[in-house]
């Protein structure tokens, strides 16, 4: 695969249309893609992949939508358009990028949808992609996959070695490289089968504890009616299952059948009971609902009645008012007729109103004009009495900046000066605060041995009457049958009595406690008097030779007074100083600026005149042709019988409104007459129905017809109840027992397939104990990586000149981590192994080059002899002496060989003089980066 054309459009730092001809570069060989940093370089990679697989190379650049070009306008698509060979025929990829832009109408933002098209050569035999478009995502992905048989993470690795994953790759840990080599050669499979045997152990050790556990909260479960005779038994096994010690499950199975059969037969009683009191409820609601319907007509009767009687009067008034309503007939069509002659008039007044709007609008800018004219006159008038003043100010600052340099030094002696004293002042304060921190440092010391002792007096007390009581505290902790510790004997009839007042071993330790903490802070006060008191001294001798330089014989205890008066009077000089040397400096600015100032200012006058003569003659012509205008204007209006179309508006609105209010009055007329007469003949209908109906009708008792069924309902109600909650007991216990057979059938089973598949879960992940931490995943990687360790080193031993080869550690570091991924390298100049680590940076960057090469090697040998006639390495050759950089081209070139383009993106200079191709990037802000390709 060999991309021939590139075409980048607001993609990147790409703003405008950029055409990259590579096929210019020819099949084979090496060429440098060169430019400043930001310009581009990597972005054509990029444009390749985005092109090809709808995202970008790196990981960290993987994301699309960073690809949009921030200087374009809205309406330019970010569009990339590649052109690439693969085994002879030409094929062709356009794709556009989503993105959001203002909308075309109306205000928001709209979304452009991504497109992709991709052509296929034509099936006649001609090589050019220009028919048989595909445009459906899914189905160009398909296509690409197809021709060139990989997916973007193979493709990144083989077609480009991106920067940043040179080291990246080299130095990553077992787990760091099993995520890079799952993603490039698939082994995401055996992976997944790994978690999966992970989670079937983790998930069977769960059913086995979960079984036991439902088993025995199924039992708790359970439940019998009163009065049963198995009340008592069925307390025993819910207490045996709520300590989990269920000795036999068989029993537990026949004790909840004996329970169901109990009431399977109470349930079939009650049944009977229900279907009697059903019946009789049944007949009491058929006779309640026809005494109801009696009821019910009557009162629709009463109604019906009184109602016909309420609108008898009112049909004759509303027949009046539907001939009134009707002899408005031809005032309406009168005023239908005035407004259609007026609407025909409308045209005519809108374009005399455009006509009109014109004129304001020119009789507007006419007066903005005007008045534009008087302002630039009065600010003229203004610049050239500013532009005499600027003038005689230059003339006056001829001597600006001579006295500048003398100030310079007054000030900066004047400021060493302040220092000096401001050092001297600080030395006073910190003198003042040494000598107060040391008397504080003293009256500490004088308290806490003032605590200390009397602690002292209070333990030495406490202890000698402790002493003395020895043998009443002895008599306390006697107890009768147990051996004296003085005497042996086990009866204490006369023991000896403490005195009320004699103090508690407890209390005696607390007192010494305290007594020992306080000599130690007493202690330790002492050190601190003594820490300050040296302190002060130091203070002491510091601000003496201070005083001594700054003004030879002075006493510290006037030093305050003496440090304020100096400072003040340095401080006031300072200030003038200052002051005298912002005016000199201002002065000598002021200069400078004027001098560039007039001639700019003199410039200004002369454009200033300019415009105010052409705006004087715009005026003039402008006036003459709005008279001509509104003149005829006045003619066209005077043939119109409204002055204008507000007025015309006006009247077709007000014969309107009168038209349509003579329309609705007829209207409502009518609808109120057919009201009326339909209410009453529907009344009328009503009463003769309910007439019928309650002919020869039964009379019944309601009130105790209701009063009966309720009684009946009450008490099926009760039955009900009590039979639901022997149907639900039923159902609770048939389902418990059947989940405690099904459990307890099963739990043999899985403790059985515990075993094995814990083991077997432990194999695959690596967890099995004392051996090496190597995973299944990681296995079949390995195989992966001695083959592209091995492709590796037959470049990195030409780089190093024999002198190393890399080798996959065999043994972990320890039994903890995982391993199988890690790397070393062998030395040959002295026959050992060592961490890959430990090269230097140069020595880093070719074993991650061979590394990176051997990769992609194994890549394009694992996807199936795929062609692949290009390549691009992306920096990383700074790092690199001479002679290494020497041999890393030689790889490189012989890489190429002849069917196969290699293009290296760097900044190295030296490379400029080593490769004769080049594709020079070149940066711009304002309309985009620009290549050209230099063969």
């Amino acid at each position: 695969m060999r991309p021939t054309k590139l075409i980048i459009s607001a993609f990147g730092p790409y703003a405008e249309r950029t055409v990259i001809d590579l096929d210019k570069l020819g099949k084979s060989g090496l060429y440098l893609i060169s430019g400043d940093t930001g310009a581009g370089k990597t972005t054509i990679f990029d444009a390749i992949t985005f092109a090809l697989f709808g995202r970008a190379s790196g990981d960290n650049r993987d994301d699309a939508n960073l690809f949009r070009c921030t200087n374009v306008a809205p309406e330019t698509k970010t569009e990339v358009d590649l052109t690439f060979e693969y085994a002879g025929k030409e094929y062709r990829v356009v794709r556009s990028l989503k993105y959001k832009r203002p909308k075309e109408k109306g205000e928001g933002d709209m979304t452009e949808a991504a497109s992709v098209t991709f052509y296929r050569p034509e099936a006649s035999g001609r090589q050019g992609p220009t028919s048989f478009p595909v445009t459906k995502e899914k189905d160009v992905a398909a296509e690409v996959k197809k021709i060139i048989g990989i997916d973007r993470d193979q493709f990144t690795k083989i077609a480009m070695i991106a920067q940043g994953d040179f080291m990246k790759l080299l130095l990553s840990t077992t787990d760091e490289r099993k995520k890079i080599f799952r993603k490039i050669f698939k082994t995401d499979k055996f992976g997944s089968l790994q978690d999966e045997l992970k989670r079937r152990a983790s998930e069977i050790e769960r059913q086995c504890g979960d079984s036991e556990n439902a088993a025995c909260t199924m039992v708790a479960q359970l439940q019998c009616g009163e009065g049963s005779a198995q009340v008592e038994n069925l307390e025993k096994a819910k207490n045996l299952a709520a300590a989990r010690q269920v000795p036999d499950w068989q029993g537990v199975c026949n004790l909840v059948q004996a329970i169901i059969d109990e009431d399977f037969a109470a349930q079939a009683g009650m049944k009977e009971e229900l279907d009697r009191t059903d019946k009789k409820l049944g007949v009491l609601n058929t006779e309640i609902g026809r005494a109801e319907g009696v009821e019910k007509a009557r009162k629709g009767l009463d109604d019906a009645k009184g109602k016909l009687e309420k609108l008898m009067p009112q049909m004759e008034p509303l027949k009046k008012a539907v001939d009134v309503a009707e002899a408005t007939v031809p005032e309406c069509e009168k005023l239908q007729e005035a407004i259609t002659t007026l609407n025909n008039f409308l045209p005519e007044y809108a374009r005399l109103e455009k006509v009109r709007a014109e004129i304001s609008n020119k009789e507007m800018e006419l007066a903005r004009n005007k008045d534009t004219l008087n302002r630039h006159k009065v600010i003229f008038k203004k610049q050239s009495d500013d532009f005499l003043k600027l003038e005689e100010e230059f003339n006056g600052l001829s001597d600006a900046g001579e006295n500048r340099a003398k100030f310079e030094a007054q000030r900066e002696n004047l400021k060493m000066r302040k220092e000096q004293l401001l050092r001297a002042g600080e030395l006073v304060k910190e003198l003042d605060d040494a000598e107060k921190a040391f008397r504080d440092a003293q009256d500490e010391y004088l308290d806490a041995d003032k605590k200390y002792r009397q602690s002292n007096d209070a333990y030495e007390t406490k202890n000698r009457a402790f002493l003395n009581e020895q043998a009443g505290i002895l008599a306390e902790t006697l107890e009768e049958g147990y051996a004296c510790p003085v005497c042996g004997s086990v009866d204490h009839p006369h023991k000896a009595c403490k005195s009320a007042e004699a103090p508690t071993q407890a209390e005696i330790e607390e007192l010494k406690n305290m007594r020992d903490g306080l000599l130690d802070g007493r202690n330790k006060k002492a050190d601190g008097a003594a820490r300050t008191k040296a302190s002060r001294d130091a203070k002491q001798v510091e601000l003496e030779k201070k005083l001594a330089e700054l003004f030879g014989d002075c006493p510290i205890d006037s030093a305050k007074e003496r440090i304020r008066t100096e400072f003040d009077a340095v401080k006031e000089s300072l200030r003038d100083t200052d002051n005298k040397l912002s005016d000199e400096i201002r002065r000598e600015e002021r200069k400078k600026k004027l001098d560039t100032d007039i001639p700019e200012f003199r410039k200004l006058l002369d454009k200033s005149r300019e415009e105010n003569d052409s705006l004087s003659s715009k005026i003039s012509a402008a006036d003459a042709e709005l008279q001509t205008q509104k003149k005829t204007l006045v003619e066209s209006l005077g043939k119109l019988p409204f002055i204008s179309k507000a007025d015309a508006d006006k009247d077709i609105r007000e014969k309107s409104v009168a038209l349509s209010e003579l329309q609705v009055a007829r209207k409502n007329a009518a609808d109120e007459f057919d009201k009326c007469k339909t209410e009453m003949t529907d009344l009328e209908g009503q009463i003769k129905s309910l007439s019928l109906q309650l002919e020869g009708a039964k009379e019944y008792d309601l009130v105790a017809l209701k009063a009966e069924r309720d009684g009946v309902s009450d008490a099926r109600n009760a039955l009900n109840e009590k039979m639901n909650r022997v149907v639900s007991r039923l159902s609770q216990n048939n389902s418990a027992l059947l989940q405690i057979r099904k459990i307890v059938d099963s739990l043999g089973e899985l403790i059985r397939r515990r075993g094995w598949i814990r083991n077997l879960s432990d194999t695959a992940n690596g967890t099995l104990t004392g051996i090496s931490k190597v995973m299944l995943e990681t296995y079949v990687q390995t195989s992966y990586f001695d083959r592209i360790v091995s492709r590796a080193n037959t470049r990195f031993r030409i780089l190093t000149n024999g002198q190393y080869e890399l080798v996959r550690r065999m043994d972990a570091s320890n039994n903890k981590s995982q391993s199988g991924l890690d790397l070393n390298v062998l030395d040959h100049a002295s026959g050992r192994q060592r961490d890959v680590k430990t090269l230097s940076g140069g020595e880093s960057f070719l074993a991650s080059l061979s590394l990176a090469l051997g990769l992609a090697d194994e890549v394009q040998s694992s996807a199936g002899g795929i062609q692949l006639d290009t390549m691009f390495v992306d920096e990383g050759f700074g790092s690199l002496d001479d002679e290494s950089l020497r041999l890393a081209i030689n790889t490189l070139q012989t890489l190429a060989g002849d069917n196969r383009l290699v293009g290296i993106i760097s900044h190295v200079a030296e490379l400029e003089k080593k490769i004769q191709k080049t594709v020079k990037v070149k940066k711009d802000e304002a309309h985009g980066s620009t290549v050209s390709i230099e063969v």
